[in-house]
């Protein structure tokens, strides 16, 4: 590992600091480059780089100073070999030396007055008295910025002043998506931070809880306080949202709204709040392999969206996983559809997918399940198909599929093809497949890679696609066409505007780690938001 430190002298407070830095990375980056070097004939290139500077640099997505420079450093990581990199700016330090005072009390002959006293009177056994007078104006809160100083003052008087939060580091500046402001903690020795998104009041925020927001997933690939957004308010309310609070609820962030969630041992957690969305048909598609033709598909596709390097599909994460899916719900919902159409599943069990249907490598992952009907052809047939991002940062993209041959369960006779009414997927088969789909595709595939999905690094929020499929519509010209609500009974949300030739699709932005009830209370209610969309007269109870 190697730490760049770029200090410069005079700070403008403009674009020209971060294009002076930028210059200064790109040199050090072209000599590391250079095998005729000194520092590469006779040394090592790092896997690990720092650019630590007292330059602050804009956090915002994409046109930021951070997001420049960090792209710079990504053109040259391939040639120079680097794994990961990370670039602390004016902010990130100041947050670094606000998580441990230890370090900064070292220098405190360098920093503060106030610091300096603190000093003294740890290595005098018996203080003097001394008179002491400091020709040195006391650091205030100084927004820095047109229109925020009554803001950033009502906050920090509301929140106890200088005995709360004490004296500021410095001027409030510009951060991902709002103000920050930080402070030494004051007499309450924690440090803090008062902070604002753009157009809204202004919150003070515990130094470890700010802290434990840049963490969430890759801040130099739109994580931290860029994805996740700032605090602004906590359950239960504080004047301080501390680490006591048991939610801190986010908002302004590039992920979407979310929460903050405290869990065992002060760890915290991302996790986004619940919305339905009727864009539905990214990954209806998805996965298109056939193994013979059938009449309906219901499907849950999950995009996992993570920021990893180096996750793998290995045979012990097969066997990990194929070790929680052979007694997971998905079984029980299969046997009890067979069970109702009069079929066998004794021999019900999972198996890799041949080749056409699936691939199976370090990248993916697909298995199938299926049982016999007529002449011996899938009447049910179930699928799991698993797929890791192509790079380090991308969706984890993991599908459930449940395929149904009405004519294999029991075979139609002469004349125009026509589905029996006792042969149509309930309401509740229906909402038990998707809520055991929805677990499968998000708690249980990726257990090929991880032994705890929860603890995937985030770059964003998790979605899902709930998804009633015809794959013989009547407009399609394939021979036995069905009509959709001749497959599945939908009765009970009332009576449809027109008939829904095709698919049926809603989407679910939600967390991972739901437990059971909570995911059938989704699914339930996403089917109400599914059939609204859809145009029918009315939800039932």
């Amino acid at each position: 590992m190697v730490v760049q430190a770029k200090f410069k002298e005079r700070l403008l407070e403009t674009g020209a600091d971060t294009t002076w830095l930028r210059r200064q990375v790109r040199a050090e980056l072209e000599a590391w480059s250079d095998p005729a070097k000194a520092r590469v004939r006779h040394g090592r290139r790092p896997e690990y780089l720092i650019i630590a500077s007292n330059v602050p640099l804009s956090g915002v997505p994409g046109t930021g100073g951070k997001a420049r420079i960090g792209k710079l450093i990504s053109e040259y990581a391939e040639i120079i070999g680097l794994k990961d990199w990370a670039i602390w700016d004016e902010a990130q330090i100041t947050a670094l030396l606000n998580a441990h005072p230890d370090v900064r009390r070292a220098f405190a002959a360098l920093i503060t007055p106030s610091e300096v006293l603190a000093q003294m009177r740890d290595r005098l056994a018996t203080p003097p008295e001394v008179s002491v007078v400091l020709n040195v104006p006391t650091a205030t809160i100084k927004p820095g910025q047109p229109g925020n100083e009554a803001a950033f003052g009502e906050a920090y008087a509301a929140t106890g002043g200088a005995v709360r939060l004490g004296q500021p580091f410095g001027e409030a500046r510009e951060e991902t998506c709002g103000w920050v402001q930080h402070f030494d903690g004051g007499q309450s020795g924690e440090p803090a931070v008062i902070c604002a998104l753009y157009g809204r009041p202004a919150v003070a925020v515990a130094g470890p809880v700010w802290q434990a927001l840049g963490m969430i997933g890759d801040a130099n690939r739109g994580g931290g306080t860029a994805g996740t957004g700032f605090p602004v308010g906590a359950r239960p309310p504080t004047p301080v949202i501390d680490s006591g609070s048991e939610e801190i609820l986010l908002a302004g962030g590039s992920w979407g709204p979310g929460r903050l969630i405290r869990e065992a041992a002060g760890r915290w957690a991302w996790r986004p709040d619940v919305a339905f969305d009727s864009e539905a048909c990214r990954d209806r598609d998805a996965w298109a392999f056939r193994d013979g033709e059938m009449d309906l598909r219901l499907r849950v596709a999950a995009r996992i969206p993570v920021a990893g390097d180096g996750m793998r599909v290995t045979q012990t994460g097969r066997a990990r996983m194929l070790t929680v899916l052979r007694s997971a719900g998905i079984n029980d919902v299969l046997r009890a559809l067979a069970t109702r159409y009069g079929l066998n599943a004794d021999a019900l069990g999972w198996a890799e997918t041949p080749d056409g249907v699936g691939h199976n490598n370090s990248r993916f992952a697909c298995y199938q399940a299926l049982v016999p009907g007529a002449e011996g052809r899938p009447a049910l047939a179930a699928y799991l198909w698993f797929m890791l991002p192509g790079s380090g940062i991308g969706d984890i993209s993991s599908v459930a599929d449940l395929r149904v041959d009405f004519d294999a369960i029991e075979p139609a006779p002469a004349g125009p093809p026509q589905i029996p009414a006792h042969l149509k997927i309930t309401r509740a088969e229906l909402a038990a497949f998707l809520a055991q789909g929805w677990h499968a595709t998000t708690a249980i595939l990726p257990l090929t890679v991880t032994p705890n999905p929860r603890e995937l690094p985030p770059a964003g929020a998790p979605r899902l696609e709930l998804n009633i499929q015809n794959e013989r519509p009547e407009t399609s010209g394939k021979p036995r066409p069905r009509r959709t609500l001749d497959m599945v009974d939908l009765s009970d949300y009332g009576q449809p505007r027109h008939d829904p030739h095709g698919d049926m699709s809603v989407a679910v932005t939600a967390p991972l780690g739901l437990a059971e009830d909570e995911i059938t209370d989704v699914v339930a209610n996403a089917l109400v938001r599914m059939t609204e969309d859809f145009g029918f007269t009315g939800s039932g109870p």
